[in-house]
């Protein structure tokens, strides 16, 4: 229930241009849409806050089997970024500005490709840490029991159960210095034995942004989006 929630992090902003890329439906074709985020911030008896920062970056690092996938997201006010792969050779960016313009850019190759279309540009902001603030027993308007298990280092832990389940359970580590989760853990529980499924963890958070993050560097080529598929498949192709 909630890996599949959470996984698609990676992928759902890159699913806003896949009128303008086919190639993005590859992707979106086995990772449903997420529930669309309707308030700022839940009201509710969530001991943390589920806001995303005005201003901020960080890298959400979802494990699974023991593999990790990192994504870097910011955001700037009305300026967005998620790059996916993120320190591989197959990264590639999100970049949405304002709101009508946004850009898939390949800093190893200095290439981009501009979508104007701003009924795709308008909604290309940064879910994967939206989706992490609320997650899924919010969207899903499940009762959920929070037990505080104390804290340590400035790390507050939670025990979450959802709607009085004995099969599963979530730990929540909340960093009390900036009032939100920084960790999420989620245990199918059998008996006395837990196995952790998933984890999601945000690293090098920061309520700091360099501008020179949301351009695309002037010295860029901008390609088509078919130029910029085979990019990408050549990248991975490389990597197999």
């Amino acid at each position: 229930m909630h890996s599949s929630n959470t996984l698609k992090i990676t992928f759902v902003l890159v699913a806003l241009l896949a009128s303008s890329c086919s190639y993005w439906q590859t992707k979106t074709d086995t990772t449903p849409s997420p529930t669309p985020f309707i308030a700022a911030e839940i009201k509710s008896e969530i001991p943390f806050s589920t806001k995303e920062p005005d201003v901020f970056q960080t890298e959400i690092i979802v494990t699974t089997n023991n593999i990790a996938d990192v994504t870097f997201t910011a955001r700037n006010g009305a300026n967005y970024l998620t790059i996916f792969d993120f320190r591989k050779e197959t990264e590639f960016a999100l970049l949405k500005i304002g709101d009508n313009r946004a850009f898939l850019i390949n800093h190893r190759r200095k290439v981009y490709v501009e979508n104007e279309s701003s009924a795709n540009a308008s909604e290309a902001k940064s879910d994967s840490l939206k989706d992490f603030l609320t997650a899924e027993w919010i969207n899903r308007k499940m009762e959920a029991k929070f037990e505080n298990l104390g804290a340590e280092n400035n790390l507050t832990k939670y025990r979450i159960r959802l709607d009085e389940t004995a099969n599963s359970e979530m730990i929540i580590l909340v960093d009390e210095r900036i009032g939100l989760p920084v960790k999420q853990e989620f245990y199918t529980v059998s008996g006395e034995q837990k196995t952790l499924t998933l984890s999601v963890e945000l690293k090098n958070f920061s309520l700091q942004i360099e501008p020179k993050f949301f351009e695309v560097p002037k010295d860029y080529r901008k390609i088509s989006s078919k130029e910029f598929q085979d990019v990408l498949r050549r990248d991975r192709t490389e990597q197999e």
